[in-house]
């Protein structure tokens, strides 16, 4: 991978918003996101056109990214996805990456002593990658005076994964614990509110997953809530056995849905592209719709 794009800034109020896409385009075939679920079903769930995340070919588009907001002097960024210079042996797309994060964000006048706040829905690889950077022998933050966000009931869990376990990864080393070591964690937990952004509990996906409400702004950051548009009207379908508990996050979906549409919040998801809404099209039906 080799992309880096800006996408806005988008304004909500007091706040700006800019997508750094590090990536997007066809990941998978449907299949995989979606096993036994046939694609006639997932056309029929999903927006139409380039919205729908589904290429002619069957293949799911997919992207990483990562969210940075402003207001007045204060930059926050929520997800840090897949980092550069680290070694992912099961991902050999992620290996050795040299994206330009830094001068990207140089170029929206951000130095990375500008940061206060990173916030991370959850540990995975696609979501941590840029919390560190290699200097000499060891990590460190890769922003040094922000604060970087995590649920501890989310590091709790991985904390507690031994290096044997099939779920262990190697960003686990190179990309969390080194936050820890430097003094650079703020663990929350759900309901708490840090300069405008609230904190709300998700789990399912991990479990300890967070989400992010911009308050006042009807703005929300999903992280990996969930991962198609899909599953708006089919909260049911898991994706593939990415959700460490997939009923439980089903129950999320449906929980948080209802209360988007009846709000008309501004979404962003990770894996999901641009901003989009979630209307509710009879009694408890949800579609989703894209700006």
């Amino acid at each position: 991978m080799n992309l880096l794009e800006t996408r806005g800034p988008h304004g909500f109020g007091p706040w700006t918003v800019t997508q750094l896409v590090e990536w997007e385009g066809e990941a998978f075939p449907h299949d995989q996101l979606f096993p036994d679920i046939p694609i006639h079903a997932i056309r029929e769930a999903s927006p139409a056109g380039i919205h729908g995340r589904l290429a002619e070919s069957g293949m799911i588009i997919m992207s990483t990214q990562l969210f940075v907001l402003r207001q007045e002097d204060l930059v926050v960024l929520i997800e840090l996805g897949t980092g550069n210079g680290k070694t992912r042996p099961t991902e050999p797309y992620w290996t050795d990456q040299n994206l330009p994060y830094l001068e990207t964000l140089a170029a929206l006048n951000i130095r990375p002593e500008d940061v206060a706040y990173v916030f991370m829905s959850h540990l995975h690889v696609d979501h941590v990658g840029l919390a560190t950077t290699r200097k000499a022998d060891r990590w460190i933050p890769t922003f040094p005076r922000a604060k970087y966000i995590v649920n501890r009931a989310e590091w709790d869990y991985w904390k507690n994964v031994p290096s044997d376990d099939p779920r262990w990864h190697p960003c686990l080393e190179d990309s969390v614990w080194p936050l820890a070591d430097a003094g650079s964690v703020q663990w929350v937990q759900g309901s708490q509110c840090l300069e405008g952004i609230r904190v709300h509990e998700a789990a399912g996906h991990t479990p300890g997953n967070v989400i992010f409400e911009v308050e006042g702004q009807d703005l929300w950051f999903l992280g990996d809530l969930l991962h198609h548009p899909a599953q708006v009207a089919h909260p049911e379908w898991p994706s593939a056995s990415f959700d460490v508990d997939a009923e439980l996050n089903t129950y999320q979906r449906r929980r948080y849905f209802k209360h988007f549409a009846d709000s008309g919040a501004v979404l962003f998801a990770a894996h999901m592209g641009n901003q989009f809404r979630i209307t509710e099209t009879t009694s408890g039906q949800f579609f989703a719709k894209y700006d």
